[in-house]
């Protein structure tokens, strides 16, 4: 358009009254008029579509780089893990796809670690690798409804060992798992815990080395998310450098004592982590532990005091953030012992529960029912594991979250 009003084109012929080879002086003007208007046109959609408009300036490049909005290529998520990662001990890496995985701030994490199919010892209740499997169907499945995907990552990470069959992955991944692997947090035979659910659950205590994210909240498979967990998982919990880790104190014999790991928020880093391993392997430290959960709570010991705890639970926080542990409520780890150990205690915060966690009998356990339980003045009294009801008040939203999770798995396989 330039050329032909400035008549620059060879053999350009206007098609006028007389044909010349040069267009006149009121044709220049008039031409470069219209091109002048259609440049503003074009510039102001640009503006309005957003898009970005170049500026140039004399400087540095890379401050006209800054100031034309360009910018060095975009760091990949696997680049970051990474860099967050560097220094971390070889044995304690985690793994997943990063590839094409957006940034994120935090995760949710789930670790499969083992099923035992048989017990010697016929009083102790053994669970199979497939109630895992399903249980942490369900759990997904009620996480994703519950966060925001596109600031928190849903990670489910099987031990190595642990065999996950083809089809049951698809299903995982269909309700927002991203799967990946979890190394063997090798212990010392000394060590390892005498029952054999807890022989490999020591796995769980890598997610502290995730540290591509500011917090990861560890969930077992015996968990659901039944309310909002967006605002956890900003990690503004943590507001002290001595902060490591949030948790839900354990109710245990008819007394608070431990924080409960079923549900727990990590300060994730690498020199943390590097430090809870070698205390692994400290004799000074170290001893056959029953589990994970007991050994966390030598390595962070705040919840042994009784009476912090129960201020705690009576919502005295004076002292409650003073050392590395956090204290969530029990809206973040709610253990369904309580329904009937404490019933007093659960009726009064069952209403703001966020996280349920199936302690005295799994979801799995319990009758497959989808229908709200029974009233509390048809309860049993007293009530026993015999009943079926007793410790199951809340099953059927894990037979429910179970069922939506097949159902999702199917629709998204045909």
């Amino acid at each position: 358009f330039l050329c032909l009003c400035t008549g620059t084109v060879p053999n350009m012929k206007i098609r006028r009254a007389k044909a010349k080879t040069q267009p006149s002086n009121l044709f220049r003007v008039l031409c470069l008029a219209t091109v002048a208007i259609f440049a503003l046109l074009a510039m102001e959609f640009v503006s309005d579509a957003n898009m970005p408009v170049l500026h140039f300036e004399l400087g540095s490049t890379k401050d006209s780089n800054r100031q034309m909005g360009l910018s060095s290529p975009r760091k990949s998520w696997c680049d970051r893990v990474a860099a967050a990662r560097s220094g971390l001990d070889e044995g304690l890496q985690i793994s997943y796809p990063c590839e094409g995985m957006e940034a994120a701030t935090s995760a949710v994490v789930c670790m499969l670690t083992a099923g035992v199919e048989s017990e010697k010892k016929a009083t102790r209740v053994v669970f199979t690798a497939r109630n895992y499997i399903e249980g942490a169907m369900a759990l997904g499945q009620s996480v994703n409804s519950n966060i925001d995907t596109s600031k928190t990552h849903m990670l489910l990470l099987v031990r190595e060992g642990f065999f996950l069959d083809p089809d049951d992955a698809r299903r995982l991944e269909a309700v927002g798992w991203v799967i990946g692997t979890a190394p063997d947090f090798h212990l010392p035979q000394q060590y390892i815990p005498r029952f054999p659910r807890y022989k490999t659950t020591y796995t769980k205590v890598t997610a502290i080395g995730l540290a591509e994210y500011e917090c990861a909240m560890l969930l077992d498979a015996d968990a659901l998310v039944v309310d909002d967990i967006r605002e956890l998982m900003k990690c503004n919990v943590f507001s002290q450098k001595q902060h490591r880790v949030a948790g839900t104190l354990d109710y245990f014999r008819q007394s608070w004592y431990y924080f409960n790991t079923g549900s727990i928020l990590w300060r994730t880093g690498v020199e943390e982590m590097n430090r809870v391993f070698q205390l692994s392997r400290d004799g000074t430290f170290m001893k056959r532990f029953s589990s994970d959960q007991e050994f966390l709570n030598h390595v962070y010991p705040d919840r042994m005091n009784k009476r912090l705890n129960n201020d705690i639970i009576a919502g005295k926080l004076d002292e409650a953030n003073n050392g590395a542990v956090v204290a969530l409520s029990w809206d973040y780890n709610a253990q369904t012992h309580v329904e009937v150990e404490n019933s007093n205690f659960w009726r009064a915060h069952r209403s703001t529960v966020k996280v349920l966690h199936f302690t005295e009998k799994k979801g799995w356990q319990c009758e497959e029912r989808y229908d709200d339980p029974i009233s509390w003045e048809e309860m049993p009294h007293p009530c026993d594991k015999k009943s079926a009801i007793c410790f199951c008040r809340e099953a059927h939203l894990y037979w429910r979250a179970l069922r939506d999770a097949k159902e999702r798995g199917q629709i998204i396989s045909a």
